[in-house]
């Protein structure tokens, strides 16, 4: 055991831990305070200790320990952190308890606990189990109270003031689409350019939580601005934030005092930005953002509030499930001026399905996507290709994909199918272009199977076109997707493809004509896959029927301008 007086230790700890050294710090608290022997005060500050760095559940065995032995201390400790987690009618039951010295202390605080789980459960008109988080309820009750809220007038021939809104601007494809969807609008506002009928008269503003660069969230950035969007940073601004105190109704004050924190978070930084703007309209997009801002937009009084629903329910993807979502949908669901839009109808059709919600609340909107040049921007691309080409002589066949290596994209089932059609046939090579967390393991794979001069790992790409006309087809062994773009942007530069049914990965591609669609996205049948990438190579060689039927198909269904028109569409319709 080490010598250290308990406030110093305490410093330490959390010094350690916001350096990010918390197994160093677990150490030394273990060491300097043992579990066996500590007195009341010890064991006190060791289960705090513990709870901060988030050892959550040693910390309340702790505190279980102390409340058996009727430490009032550890009861008022244990309940203070059980109500900040949303456990209020947990916290209230361990108060049940407390001596008349400690209440009296503390009773402006079992005051307030009461309260709130007293309103819950004459809301709920049942009484709350132990368990429940009470965060999540206070949420939906606070989105219901707006169910008979008055809608105030939209514009009448003008589109008027839009707001879009999603976490950052990262990489991926529905940050991709938030940044083209609010370039192509702010270039009809610039242009004075009417869309479905309407006048856009006011400029778009996009709503972003977080641009931080050194977590490369700012990808799509340079472009928005280059194009002149307005771009504001909710992590910014710190200096306007929304007093719930300013709320008249006691019931719904009280409510937004115990709002799960992104969802707090949100009201705290948009309130008063939404009610000094004034949106008409206000599209977000993505479930994170969807619980940050649906509440704190029905408090600035937004008259139409649309919900983009880019993959499928978090329900189903279960590295992204919160609990917060099931309610926040439902009660959403019931506000007059809400509903909901998705870039594909399988997502539509899976949300409905989870929620148990009319398949009619929910607008599909295509993804608007332009052919990708397919000349190199940089001269790196051109090189990397000529040095693969070289030491691939011999190959008659380039198959490709273009994807993130991160789980939900098979990255290793991609591998595992490039040795299978390898040995069937060996005259083939592989380019895959991306990059991820699991990029070094997913060549690491290939070299243990002996197939890694065969496979350019081309990295993080803009010439995406470029590398997508090297490929006599694109595979993509996705588990989960929304609506994948590369699908689309292979097919306008001609090459065919082969993919799971992850998403709405089957409403981008003319079975049999441009494409085909494997049986199965959990566990991807090889041979399938090999064969229709046999029939695929021989169809882009022989262009049979492809290219009139296809770029037909991609004209229709995912133009940006047919995109942007649409997206118009769904938010300034008028519904009962």
């Amino acid at each position: 055991m080490l010598s250290m007086d308990i406030d110093t230790l305490a410093q330490t700890v959390l010094r350690l831990k916001k350096a990010g050294k918390r197994e160093q710090a677990m150490t030394l608290l273990n060491d300097v305070i043992p579990d066996e022997g500590m007195s009341t005060p010890t064991a006190l500050k060791k289960a705090a200790l513990l709870y901060d760095l988030g050892e959550t559940e040693r910390a309340f065995t702790l505190y279980d320990t102390l409340v058996a032995d009727n430490i009032d201390d550890a009861r008022y400790e244990y309940a203070r952190r059980l109500y900040n987690r949303g456990l209020g009618k947990d916290a209230q039951l361990i108060l049940c308890g407390i001596g008349d010295d400690a209440l009296t202390r503390h009773k402006n605080y079992l005051f307030k606990i009461n309260k709130i789980c007293d309103l819950l459960e004459g809301l709920e008109q049942v009484p709350i189990p132990v368990g429940t988080n009470t965060r999540i309820l206070a949420m939906k009750h606070a989105i219901l109270s707006f169910r008979d809220r008055p809608v105030r007038p939209r514009p009448v021939g003008r589109l008027g003031r839009l707001s879009l809104c999603t976490g950052c601007l990262g990489g991926g494809g529905a940050e991709r689409q938030i940044s083209r969807l609010a370039i192509a609008l702010t270039r009809h506002y610039q242009d004075q350019q009417a869309i479905a009928g309407l006048t856009v008269d006011e400029p778009v503003e996009l709503i972003i939580r977080s641009l931080a660069p050194e977590l490369k969230q700012d990808f799509f950035l340079k472009e928005v601005l280059d194009a002149k969007v307005d771009v504001v940073e909710i992590a910014k601004n710190t200096d306007n934030v929304f007093d719930d105190m300013s709320v008249e109704c006691p019931t719904l004050r009280l409510l937004l005092s115990h709002l799960p924190p992104h969802c707090y978070y949100g009201v705290k930084h948009l309130v008063p930005h939404f009610t000094q703007r004034q949106p008409d309209y206000l599209s977000v997009w993505q479930d994170g953002a969807c619980l940050m801002v649906g509440l704190a937009a029905l408090l600035a009084g937004v008259p139409r509030i649309q919900l983009g629903l880019r993959g499928l329910p978090p329900v189903e993807r279960q590295h992204l499930f919160k609990p917060e979502y099931e309610p926040l949908y439902q009660s959403l669901a019931q506000v007059p001026g809400v509903d909901f839009m998705s870039n594909n109808q399988c997502v539509a059709e899976r949300y409905a399905h989870w929620l148990q919600l009319d398949a009619h609340q929910f607008q599909v909107v295509y993804n608007g996507v332009p052919p990708p040049a397919i000349e190199a921007s940089l001269a790196v691309s051109p090189k990397i290709w000529r040095q693969f080409d070289e030491r691939t002589q011999d190959a008659q066949t380039t198959l490709g994909g273009v994807f993130r290596f991160v789980c939900d994209k098979s990255p290793f089932v991609w591998i595992d199918f490039a040795a299978q059609y390898l040995q069937r046939h060996p005259a083939s090579r592989f380019i895959l272009v991306g990059d991820g967390e699991l990029r070094a393991q997913a060549q690491q794979r290939a070299e243990t199977l002996g197939i890694l001069e065969r496979i350019l790992f081309v990295g993080v790409s803009r010439d995406v076109g470029y590398w997508l006309q090297k490929m006599d087809a694109l595979m993509l062994f996705s588990r989960y997707e929304g609506l994948p773009n590369v699908l689309i942007e292979a097919q306008m530069v001609g090459v065919p493809v082969i993919s799971t049914p992850a998403g709405g990965a089957a409403e981008c591609v003319i079975e049999g004509v441009s494409g085909h669609i494997l049986d199965d996205a959990q566990a991807v049948n090889l041979k399938q896959a090999c064969r229709y990438a046999e029939s695929m190579v021989t169809s882009w060689r022989h262009k049979t029927g492809f290219c009139e039927q296809t770029h037909a198909f991609l004209q229709a269904r995912f133009s940006v301008d047919n995109m942007v028109c649409a997206f118009v569409k769904t938010m300034t319709l008028t519904r009962p």
